[in-house]
């Protein structure tokens, strides 16, 4: 093979095919990202097929054939890298294959070398093998790394704090080089008069005041800029999270989102602490090589030799320790997910007596994470005591030789004492270089991993000039399909229909039908795949986001209550609210009822995800939410499947009192009679719109769905007996 595959590591589940595509085509020197790929082919619900990946690979110029392997011998013959099925639910790459060992890409555990016989038990028979590669297709130039691009601007705009911080470093090593001359002179001179051993004297005070305030100035400085780092780039990482599109969220843990917001910091610790210092230290070997050249060149040559094969040494460890740190920082990574689903989930965990379960996949993989820091730390122990072992032999073998110049008067006893104080600051700065490299190297792991948010695409912005909505005069659905990704079948399937200001409408229909998906597209989190959602006449993708924000309210099929008081959680980020408006939105939502049975009513604070409240109690609020704010449109999901039959009965029948235009996902059909319009969903299609009593007398899908029996002799989700 000409040259290795680059990994890439996956950010969602289900996106391993798409990220060995990713490998391969920039094994091909195309520098596209995995986010690229996936925000023009999308992430299938459990994966790619293989003829996916072969689609999007040949589109991209690579021709492949997918193969069923009934002998090894093939996979042996192949000089360019192949995606190999793994396991009958995943792929990794195969960059090498022999009699003895394999060495894969697995996008879930890193880059790893097997023996062939776990190769033959792990492999699934189908492999995809690269044939041909067109240069003429159009590739994707390399991007800016967006992480290394912020540290620049902060470099840039605190010109003035870094020059500071780097002056008083030279400074402070200037002042460290006085010290083995001071060192020469005080033991050669060890005769002089009383007059000069007293300057000498006041000489060591002033050195010392100096290294001090210029010690504190240097860490004073540092702060400011650390600080600086930190806050520049959590507040990037921070504003990007906030305008990324819900699909993002969508298949990616958060535990993997919270650990890669937390590099920021090391990433900090690494810039601020040895880059900015690197150029300093770089500086002064020259510096310490040509004053111990000045007295011995013999002797310089050995600490020059020494200080080589400790810099070899710290280059060796650091292609070691970047490799077994990707593969750490994966494990970690696997760790924290575990940990945020087991802490979201502890009532599921506890009431299904999971604990064990939990408990060992969470052993498992922090046991992995350990075995590699183990391995890391093991490598580098071997390694680094050759080096802390010639520093440790290295002082007392220049003395050797320097006695041999001192009995030949060639050297003063103060000059080989000098000597060794500046072959000590000489082989640090060396050393210290050397280590850079390997900083160096975990920081491009690091970037890589924060990268991969920074880099992702956005909502898509508005055009200059964006319309700002007001109120909500119409909603219009025009011919709106959707499709998560371009391997699937539509969601939705050229759905249209048309809302008046103020008309009350239902959506019905069974589970998997497509109803929440029509939900979010009406809201602005999801894009039409085709077609267009307009309010008053203007394509909702042109509307200022803000704006329309201001006149929607949603209400969530499962909503989240937030650690904090039951009023903030009620009116949430209106700054100004109306207390009277409060009032009927707390009556309407029947709030009013769990704040009878709160010690202190509105103030009472509410667990993180409402853990102290109900399913019922949390949909109230959620209710109430939407209430206390000046909307035009209302948006609920299943608004009230939790709560009992007289809450809702009660909360349904306040809404028909309210001004704005209303669109429900009905939960029980009972209690969307009286609206306006009923639209059926059905396989993504609406098969059937009109009022309860027209649907009833057509006895269509609607009628089948109303009668249909279930468990509960009275009603169940779709249907009530009642009408």
């Amino acid at each position: 093979m000409k040259k290795k595959v680059p990994f890439v590591e996956p950010s969602e589940h289900s996106e391993c095919g798409l990220a060995c595509v990713t490998m391969i085509l920039n094994y091909y020197k195309d520098s596209v990202t995995l986010n690229q790929l996936r925000d023009i082919y999308g992430v299938p619900k459990g994966g790619n097929t293989l003829l996916n990946l072969k689609e999007i690979l040949e589109e991209r110029g690579i021709e492949t054939k997918a193969i069923r392997v009934l002998e090894l011998d093939i996979l042996m013959e192949q000089t360019e890298p192949v995606i190999c099925f793994w396991e009958n639910r995943h792929y990794v790459v195969l960059e090498r294959l022999t009699k003895d060992f394999a060495v894969i890409l697995d996008p879930a555990e890193g880059k790893k070398k097997i023996p062939l016989a776990e190769f033959e038990a792990l492999f699934t028979d189908f492999a995809l093998l690269v044939e041909a590669q067109d240069v003429t297709i159009q590739r994707t130039e390399k991007r800016k790394n967006a992480a290394l691009s912020i540290f620049k601007r902060i470099f840039k705009e605190q010109k003035l704090k870094a020059s500071v911080f780097i002056g008083l470093t030279l400074l402070i090593q200037g002042v460290s080089i006085l010290v083995p001359r001071l060192t020469q002179l005080i033991i050669d001179r060890s005769q002089a008069s009383n007059q000069l051993i007293t300057q000498i004297g006041w000489g060591i005070l002033l050195m010392f005041i100096a290294y001090y305030l210029l010690q504190v100035a240097r860490g004073l400085t540092l702060i400011v800029l650390e600080n600086l780092f930190d806050l520049t780039l959590m507040k990037a990482f921070m504003r990007k999270i906030m305008h990324l599109p819900l699909r993002f969220f969508v298949n990616r843990s958060t535990g993997d989102l919270i650990f890669r917001a937390n590099l920021s910091v090391i990433i900090q610790q690494i810039m601020s602490q040895r880059m900015l210092t690197l150029f300093v230290d770089f500086l002064f070997v020259f510096i310490y090589l040509i004053l111990m050249l000045a007295i011995s060149p013999q002797m310089t040559l050995i600490a020059f030799a020494g200080a080589i094969v400790m810099g070899g040494i710290s280059f060796v460890n650091s292609k070691k320790v970047q490799a077994i740190t990707d593969k750490e920082l994966l494990a970690q990574s696997r760790v924290q997910r575990i940990l945020v689903e087991l802490f979201e989930g502890m009532e599921t965990v506890k009431s299904s007596g999971s604990e064990k379960q939990f408990y060992n996949k969470w052993l498992g993989n922090f046991r992995q994470q350990i075995d590699l820091r183990v391995e890391k730390d093991r490598f580098s122990t071997w390694v680094r005591t050759i080096q802390t072992s010639i520093q440790f032999i290295l002082p007392v073998l220049l003395i050797y030789i320097g006695v041999f110049q001192l009995m030949d008067d060639q050297l003063t006893l103060g000059q080989i004492i000098s000597f060794n104080s500046l072959a000590g600051a000489f082989i640090t700065p060396i050393v210290v270089v050397f280590d850079s490299y390997t900083e160096i190297l975990l920081l491009r792991s690091y970037f890589g991993k924060l990268n991969e948010i920074l880099d992702a695409s956005e909502t898509r912005k508005k055009p200059k000039g964006a319309v700002k909505v007001k109120e909500i005069q119409s909603l219009d659905v025009r011919s709106v399909s959707f499709k998560y990704s371009r391997f699937e079948e539509n969601i939705l399937e050229d759905i249209s229909f048309s809302v008046k200001a103020g008309e009350k409408i239902a959506i019905v229909g069974k589970s998997g039908s497509g109803k929440s998906t029509l939900l979010k597209l009406l809201a602005g989190l999801y894009e039409p795949t085709e077609g267009a959602i307009e309010v008053n006449q203007q394509d909702l993708r042109t509307i200022n986001e803000e704006s329309i924000k201001r006149v929607t309210s949603i209400v969530n099929q499962k909503p989240t209550i937030f650690n904090a008081s039951l009023l903030e959680n009620i009116v949430m980020n209106q700054e100004e609210f109306d207390e009277q408006r409060l009032e009927q939105a707390i009556y309407d939502s029947r709030v009013s009822e769990i704040i009878q049975n709160l010690p202190l009513g509105l103030e009472t604070p509410i667990s993180e995800g409402g853990m102290n409240l109900s399913g019922g109690q949390m949909q109230r609020i959620s209710i109430a939410r939407a209430l206390v704010k000046e909307t035009q449109l209302l948006l609920m999901d299943e608004p009230t499947s939790s709560l009992d039959n007289i809450s809702e009965n009660f909360i349904m029948n306040q809404l028909k009192h309210y001004s704005f235009t209303c669109i429900v996902i009905a939960h029980r059909l009972n209690t969307v009679r009286h609206f306006d319009r009923i639209l059926v969903v059905d396989q993504g299609r609406i098969v059937e719109e009109g009022t309860h009593e027209t649907l009833i007398q057509k006895k269509g899908y609607y009628y089948s769905i109303y009668h249909e029996p279930t468990e509960s002799s009275v009603e169940g989700p779709f249907f009530s007996t009642e009408y």
